[in-house]
């Protein structure tokens, strides 16, 4: 696909991304392209890309992996985080989230956002938002139902398929990217942002 300067291209896993510029952030932006599973395949970022985009991914082959990933992450979020969640459906994305709440010290169900489009949540100390954006279309809805004022720079909000919002969501401080293999799940995670860059820093080995 063409992409007009100055746009640069790469590709990191199974997508396929386009990083701005970092003098230029207003570069034109195409509309994103689907795949036949409905897969975003490109992905339009307004920062330069910080974390090392070639970053080994971390194999999450069962549930308690996911859960032992969520529990580090726990310690290293900041508030006013934004964290995009990519992946197929089936991916995972929900099961972090809520073993990343349940490390948080919830003891509250979790529930899918699939139709409310948001929860919300208070754990340790600290005001979590999850976003299931697979089903959103009304652009009017954005407003209409108060999503830009969650983005305030004290809530944490964890968005799935952000691409459905594109143009409405503020640029992410960090992105998990999600891979199904044979024997379980695979994530990739990229910072966009100095703060998302010292939440990654940050992680527990």
């Amino acid at each position: 696909m063409a992409v007009s300067q100055p746009l640069q291209q790469m590709r990191f896993g199974s997508i396929k991304s386009c990083v701005a510029d970092a003098h230029c952030l207003k570069s034109e932006r195409p509309a994103p392209r689907f795949d036949a599973r409905g897969e975003c395949v490109v992905i339009l970022l307004r920062c330069p890309v910080l974390h090392d985009p070639n970053h080994n991914p971390i194999a999450l082959p069962d549930e308690a992996a996911t859960t032992a990933f969520a529990a580090r992450l726990a310690h290293a979020l900041l508030p006013g985080l934004v964290v995009y969640l990519r992946g197929d459906l089936g991916a995972g994305k929900t099961t972090l989230v809520r073993a990343l709440l349940h490390a948080l010290g919830y003891e509250g169900r979790v529930k899918s956002p699939t139709y409310t489009l948001l929860e919300r949540y208070e754990a340790g100390r600290l005001h979590l938002r999850h976003f299931d954006l697979y089903r959103f279309r009304d652009v009017e809805e954005w407003e209409g139902s108060g999503f830009r004022d969650e983005f305030d720079g004290h809530n944490i909000c964890l968005v799935e398929w952000p691409e459905q919002a594109s143009g409405l969501l503020p640029p992410a401080d960090i992105s998990i990217t999600f891979g199904i293999l044979q024997d379980g799940r695979e994530i990739v995670l990229h910072a966009y942002t100095p703060a998302g860059q010292k939440c990654l820093d940050a992680l527990p080995a």
